[in-house]
């Protein structure tokens, strides 16, 4: 049996980074990936001439370290100003909503202002999650016109269960003058360091993960679902569906928490399993045939939206990279079982006038991504740590967006592997 001094669970960014960074501090790893490519949600995949990435990817960070990480691997990438819009009753609004605010009619660009105003002023403190924070952080005009039922489709949950963790994180509220400014003035630049990003010149995104795994380290498996974890004396005994079998003595998962603790043996661990909430994503690209053109938008690089469309994001590959045939990613959040997610994207493409002719397409695909949202629910910092607490010192460690429930962007995945591999090696 293969004994290693480390396991790592899951092959996607934060796995395959880990692993390099522990190769050069001396650990060696073994990655064991359940499917048979690597990249998790950082991956691009190709059908005939059209090639898509799961989900929107921009590789850009405040931290000059990591975007040193970036242009240190061996990619060529492109730099881009970024192009993103919000789709709000037919018209096309500039992104982040709140920077948009002079693109919507007078009516609806009043009640967003003067409802942040009150809010700003009277609205109630503190905030005690997404939803309150909304209503009484961004008023009733912002909230009513893109973030309320924006959220609401995001995350398929009711608003009040997730924590103001998120806003924190991810959203960064703008100041009362800012939102004056936005409504007067249009084409105001919203998150500054988010204006500007690299992409991969040539193989999408998945480019990225492609280079980390060929850099020096520990093997790396694929197709290898790992079935269950026995605790040994010497540390862990990671046993795989195919019938490898290793001893670790220390275990790094980057796989959804859910996951592991269901491979886990019996312990306190197993209560908190389904306090760990997440959503899945079906990812549908609709392919144009060569020389066809989408009718709205095809400029955009992203596109938001809040109404009854199936989808509550598309991404538009070729303003990624324009030697690509035209395709666009929908993004549906799931929980159980979704019907006909194909023919309803290509149904809300025409309604909305982006598609022109479906004798355009010439390719359709769909595929469904587990655990690509995990929810940052009110009480997720005391379970996480309490989960930590019981599973570190018997040498189990969790790492990543879904491994550790760390709602972050790729540059956050890079920070928090490099933190994590100083104090692990």
């Amino acid at each position: 049996m293969t004994v290693v001094p480390a396991v790592i669970l899951g092959g996607g960014l934060a796995g395959l980074q880990l692993r390099r960074l522990l190769h050069e501090r001396g650990v060696e790893t073994v990655v064991l990936e359940s499917r048979e490519m690597t990249g998790g949600l950082c991956r691009t995949i190709s059908k005939g001439d059209w090639s898509w990435d799961v989900g929107p990817h921009a590789f850009y960070s405040r931290d000059p370290a990591i975007m040193s990480e970036y242009r240190a691997l061996p990619i060529e990438y492109r730099a881009h100003a970024r192009r993103v819009r919000v789709h709000h009753r037919g018209r096309a609004v500039n992104y982040p909503f709140e920077n948009g605010l002079a693109d919507l009619p007078f009516g609806d660009r009043w009640e967003c202002v003067s409802g942040y105003l009150r809010a700003s002023m009277f609205g109630e403190r503190p905030f005690r999650n997404l939803h309150h924070w909304i209503e009484h952080g961004l008023g009733d005009g912002i909230a009513r016109h893109f973030m309320l039922p924006y959220n609401r489709k995001i995350w398929s949950v009711p608003l009040q269960e997730i924590s103001m963790g998120l806003v924190k994180n991810k959203i960064e509220p703008e100041p009362p003058w800012k939102i004056v400014r936005n409504a007067l003035i249009p084409g105001t630049v919203g998150r500054g360091y988010q204006s500007r990003f690299i992409y991969p010149r040539t193989n999408g995104a998945g480019a990225i993960p492609d280079a980390v795994a060929k850099a020096s380290g520990g093997e790396i498996a694929t197709g290898v679902p790992v079935r269950s974890l026995e605790k040994t004396e010497r540390g862990w005994r990671v046993c795989c569906e195919r019938g490898r079998r290793l001893e670790a003595e220390r275990v790094v998962s980057t796989i959804p928490i859910p996951s592991l603790i269901d491979a886990l043996p019996p312990g306190p661990w197993k209560a908190s399993r389904d306090r760990f909430k997440f959503n899945d994503t079906i990812f549908v690209a609709v392919g144009l045939k060569e020389g066809r053109r989408f009718r709205r938008f095809g400029d955009c690089h992203w596109v938001f939206f809040a109404g009854p469309e199936s989808f509550y994001r598309l991404t538009f590959m070729n303003a990624l990279d324009p030697a690509r045939l035209d395709t666009v990613v929908a993004e549906i959040t799931v929980k159980g079982e979704e019907a006909d997610a194909q023919g309803r994207v290509i149904r809300d493409l025409l309604a909305a006038g982006i598609l022109g002719s479906e004798d355009d397409i010439g390719l359709v695909a769909a595929h469904r991504e587990h655990c690509t949202y995990p929810i940052q629910t009110l009480d997720l910092d005391r379970d996480r740590a309490a989960l930590e607490r019981e599973l570190e010192p018997l040498g189990v460690f969790l790492l990543g967006r879904s491994g550790r429930w760390d709602y972050v962007n790729t540059d956050g995945i890079f920070a928090r592997v490099r933190a994590f591999a100083e104090a692990f090696a």
